[in-house]
């Protein structure tokens, strides 16, 4: 069921430049500056995988490179101008996908889903 919901919502972003899982970065990123370590940890890959992820972002110009202010040693990635309004178009698209399917819902559909959403949200809290 949340599957289903998952690729609903990947399928709003096919065709575009940026990839599902390339705006779940770019989201990771709209607080300020992160590790690369942090990131991959958060997204549950390996830091090579993210390290690809972050690369292709970058060649696109939505994210930019830097350091950590207390270790130099340390690269952190940042949203660029251009990343921040590529994830506000996502959003927007997933948004607008969303309002039309809900809309197609019957009353008791749409009460059943808001009678499981706190339920849901303490599923990914956890």
């Amino acid at each position: 069921m949340l599957r289903d919901l998952v690729l609903l919502l990947r399928r709003t972003v096919a065709g575009q430049p940026v990839t599902s899982q390339q705006l779940g970065v770019l989201a990771s990123l709209e607080r300020g500056p992160r590790r690369m370590t942090a990131l991959a940890e958060e997204h549950g890959v390996q830091l090579p995988t993210m390290t690809v992820q972050i690369n292709r972002l970058e060649d696109a110009g939505l994210v930019a490179r830097g350091t950590d202010p207390d270790d130099a040693r340390v690269r952190t990635v940042e949203l660029t101008t251009e990343g921040r309004e590529r994830l506000h178009a996502g959003r927007q698209a997933r948004i607008a996908r969303l309002t039309r399917e809900l809309e197609a819902l019957t009353d008791d559909e749409r009460s059943a889903l808001a009678a499981a959403l706190p339920v849901l949200g303490r599923l990914g809290r956890s």
